[in-house]
């Protein structure tokens, strides 16, 4: 999980939920940056690993250079990605996350989506190739560790510099790290994956997802309250 300062009072929710429904993973890793580290640090509790990282300039773009060196703060075979605005709600275990024993992604047709849909030039400038689909369609996003080093090299073989510099170089929102990894693994490792389209019946609902900008309105939380209970203050979880 790669969050910030400003995100803690989601944070506790989204930990609080790992606690309450996530049951046989190796590790839970929150990673932030410099500046800030102390409030998140207050926020996990000692089952968490914290790591820090660079401040960055752009942080919607430094967040996506962590995601995608994520296979250098674990050593597990296959990673699992959420947001500090990601709320498991059901029990949630390694195998919920892959189908005979390939991890799923929801993916959805370029095509079917609206105008406003300004990730696809830069995947597809970074990648060199057309995509058809958005991966971003449903959290958790789940990877293979071998796949972030082949898309940092790939980096250096088509733009001549490492994808840490290559990101955070981007305009903003210059870069979709989720739909290069979606869409590297879809044209490298197909039968790696199982893949669902959003529209069918068949996808898991594992987690619920917000926007954490919008903030915690009182509805809100009663809704995560009723999902995790109220971790709030300094200790982690409190139920």
């Amino acid at each position: 999980m790669r969050t910030y300062h400003r995100d803690v009072p989601w944070l506790r929710y989204a930990l609080a939920a790992i606690e309450t429904w996530c049951h046989g993973f190796a590790e839970v890793v929150v990673i932030t940056p410099r500046t800030g580290s102390a409030a998140v640090r207050r926020a996990v509790g000692g089952d968490v690993r914290l790591e820090i990282c660079p401040d960055y300039r752009d942080d919607y773009l430094g967040q996506q250079v962590s995601k995608l060196y994520a296979d250098e703060f674990t050593a597990a075979g296959l990673i699992c990605h959420v947001d500090s605005d990601v709320i498991f709600t059901r029990p949630v275990s390694p195998a919920d996350l892959l189908d005979g024993g390939r991890p799923w992604i929801v993916r959805r047709a370029v095509s079917q989506l609206g105008r406003h849909r300004p990730w696809v030039a830069p995947t597809e400038e970074f990648l060199g190739r057309p995509v058809a689909y958005d991966f971003m369609q449903q959290p958790p996003f789940t990877y293979p560790r071998r796949l972030y080093a082949q898309v940092r090299a790939l980096s250096l073989e088509r733009h001549g510099m490492p994808l840490d510099r290559y990101v955070a170089g981007r305009p903003p929102r210059g870069f979709s790290e989720f739909n290069v990894l979606g869409a590297h693994a879809f044209a490298t490792h197909r039968t790696a994956f199982a893949w669902y389209d959003a529209h069918t019946a068949q996808v898991p609902q594992l987690c619920r997802w917000y926007w954490s900008r919008g903030g915690i309105d009182p509805g809100v939380r009663q809704e995560l309250e009723g999902i995790v209970g109220n971790p709030a203050g300094d200790t982690f979880p409190v139920r």
